[in-house]
């Protein structure tokens, strides 16, 4: 029987994820789904960890973590296998603090061997104005609005993995309130571990906490 032309065939009326395609498994004809083809190319995981993907890997929180007491980094969100390779990595980390007098620190840790590696962390910053340039030590979060003075963030930046990224803020707008942080950052994998985001309370006797939603995504470049 004679092959077929793609463009001869009747063009599906609208893309579902069940629509099936012809694939070669090791010589043997198989078939695969949409939704399939998706997932390999975006895997995704709602939870605390997920193993690493091919290409982009999505994980979001899907409860708050244990309350974290004290200056210890404790790891809330976990990519795991990150292989040899180039990446690049954003997380949203939604956060609470139980008193205003409370800060956070943060932390990206890869459990492998690094060749290079990159991070800043940003906030709305409650201290910072633009005449003042903001505060050496941290900052404040807020969780609504910005700085009347220029809506000015804070960031934090750093080259080592695994330790607190610049320093801790002194404090945020409102106690058992989400607060947002977005950490960002590039490294370079030589021998394969886990990718780990990592939380901080201010000082040893107060508490903060990962809370759900925060989101964590991977994209290996190369």
């Amino acid at each position: 029987m004679a092959d077929t032309k793609i463009s001869a065939l009747t063009a599906a009326s609208v893309a579902a994820v069940g629509n099936e395609f012809t694939v070669n498994e090791a010589g043997v004809s198989k078939k695969v789904t949409l939704q399939q083809i998706a997932d390999f190319l975006v895997k995704r995981a709602a939870g605390t960890t997920v193993a690493a993907g091919a290409y982009t890997t999505q994980l979001v929180l899907a409860a708050n973590s244990a309350d974290i007491t004290g200056v210890t980094l404790t790891t809330v969100m976990s990519i795991t296998g990150v292989g040899v390779g180039r990446y690049y990595f954003r997380c949203q980390l939604v956060f609470q603090t139980t008193a205003t007098t409370t800060g956070i620190g943060v932390a990206v840790n890869h459990t492998g061997t690094l060749t290079q590696f990159a991070v800043v962390n940003k906030w709305v910053d409650t201290l910072a104005t633009a005449t003042t340039g903001g505060v050496v030590n941290g900052g404040a979060g807020a969780g609504t609005g910005g700085v009347a003075a220029g809506n000015v963030y804070g960031s934090h930046a750093s080259i080592t993995k695994g330790v607190l990224i610049g320093a801790v803020n002194v404090t945020v707008q409102t106690a058992n309130t989400d607060h947002l942080m977005i950490i960002e950052g590039f490294f370079v994998v030589s021998v394969s571990g886990d990718l780990q985001i990592k939380l901080q309370a201010e000082l040893v006797a107060l508490v903060c906490r990962a809370m759900q939603g925060s989101f964590l995504e991977l994209k290996k470049l190369s």
